[in-house]
């Protein structure tokens, strides 16, 4: 019997060496970034298409081994298009999930007022979608960047080009929201400097159903040029309704970045034949480095990449910066960001200026021709940025008075 038992605590004994030797399986490091962008409502498609350009990043990374040995994980949020919701979330993904990268929002608004909790928790702020001036002057901190033109941006590019091609009289229509009200007010500045004539402007709210109240002022005024600031399903209805008005027939239309995605044109080709929209993206742009990131976009997702292209671009600018830096440290992240260039973006090589972390890039001026975004003509980045004006008010000395001629 006493055999028995010492051949058991024996056996016992082995194998407890046996576990306690043998190697422990190691489980991968993990880092997480967050996504934050309107999965519902007015700009739905936005926000679809900036979780596809970061998911899509994250697998090539990933696939190279992830960033500083740390494999990278998407945790997404819904913004709610509306500033309250988006504060609530992106709380929740820097205090509950540890994300070191936040993507987001979507609407100018909600990316605003996430503004001060990234500052607020010291976080890694990349807007890849909004475009209020107030995000690299009165807003700017040193935890945000931003690949996606601003208003003032877009207004120097769009504003002589339609002077020059299309009209020296314009009336400008925009959606009466922050993102609207700056480009309304950027584009009117910008027109006015170069010698052009604002012969009226007008706001509707988001989500309008009806934008005929609005057409008669805009007829007797007698614009060469409608300019249109607004995007998603706004801009569908009012393409409806100004073609089924024959007002898409009786003046040039111009409009900004994101007025409407290319994946919307076919359905409404008619009303937006010969629209001029500024842009960063577009599938049937030539460029090379362009037409390889779609091509791999459309493998993954059966559509073409559109605005997904600015998120996508973000995450590369953070794991570079964060390799860079050798450091998930904010602060040291935020720093090996400030002036760094990264060569394989959707576009190829971009900088990202120090003073106010805008990315210098080129746009794209397009024109729809048969429901596709056709390039027309290109606006160096270095062209179109402006001087940096971080604290400065962009509102300052403005007024929506027009300016008789």
């Amino acid at each position: 019997m006493k055999r028995v038992m010492w051949g058991f605590v024996a056996l016992v004994a082995v194998a407890a060496l046996v576990w306690v030797s043998a190697p422990a399986v190691s489980q991968p490091k993990v880092v997480k970034i967050g996504d934050l962008g309107s999965k519902v409502g007015v700009f739905e498609g936005y926000g679809k298409y900036q979780t596809w350009g970061i998911q899509m990043a994250v697998e090539e990374l990933n696939a190279k081994g992830g960033v500083l040995g740390h494999k990278i994980e998407v945790v997404s949020e819904d913004d709610e298009t509306k500033p309250a919701p988006a504060v609530r979330k992106a709380e929740k993904l820097i205090l509950q999930d540890d994300v070191k990268l936040l993507v987001g929002a979507v609407s100018s608004g909600a990316t605003l007022a996430v503004m001060d909790v990234t500052k607020k928790h010291k976080t890694i702020h990349w807007n890849s979608v909004s475009c209020a001036e107030f995000m690299r002057t009165t807003k700017f901190h040193k935890y945000y960047f931003s690949n996606q033109p601003d208003s003032r941006m877009q207004a120097n590019g769009l504003a002589k080009y339609i002077l020059d091609k299309m009209g020296k009289k314009v009336y400008i229509f925009y959606t009466d929201y922050a993102m609207g009200q700056s480009d309304g007010r950027q584009f009117k500045t910008a027109l006015e400097k170069l010698g052009g004539e604002v012969v009226g402007v007008a706001g509707a709210p988001l989500d309008t159903k009806d934008f005929s109240p609005w057409f008669g002022a805009i007829n007797q005024s007698n614009p060469d040029v409608l300019f249109l600031a607004f995007a998603g399903t706004d801009s569908l209805r009012l393409m409806t309704q100004l073609h089924s008005f024959g007002m898409t027939k009786k003046y040039k239309l111009a409009g900004i970045d994101c007025f409407l995605l290319q994946q919307d044109l076919p359905s409404i080709a008619e009303p937006m034949e010969g629209f001029v929209q500024l842009n960063h993206f577009s599938p049937y742009n030539p460029d090379a480095n362009m037409q390889a990131y779609n091509a791999r976009f459309k493998k993954k997702f059966g559509t073409d990449a559109n605005i997904a292209a600015g998120s996508y671009d973000a995450v590369l600018f953070w794991a570079a910066a964060v390799e860079k830096a050798k450091s998930f440290d904010s602060d040291k992240v935020a720093e090996a960001h400030e002036g760094m260039c990264v060569d394989n973006t959707h576009i190829g090589r971009q900088c990202i200026r120090k003073e106010d972390h805008q990315v210098i890039m080129d746009m794209h001026l397009y024109q729809v021709k048969s429901g596709k975004n056709v390039p027309i003509a290109r606006i160096a980045g270095s062209d179109s940025i402006g001087e940096a004006m971080v604290g400065k008010d962009p509102v300052e000395g403005f007024t929506w008075e027009i300016k008789k001629k």
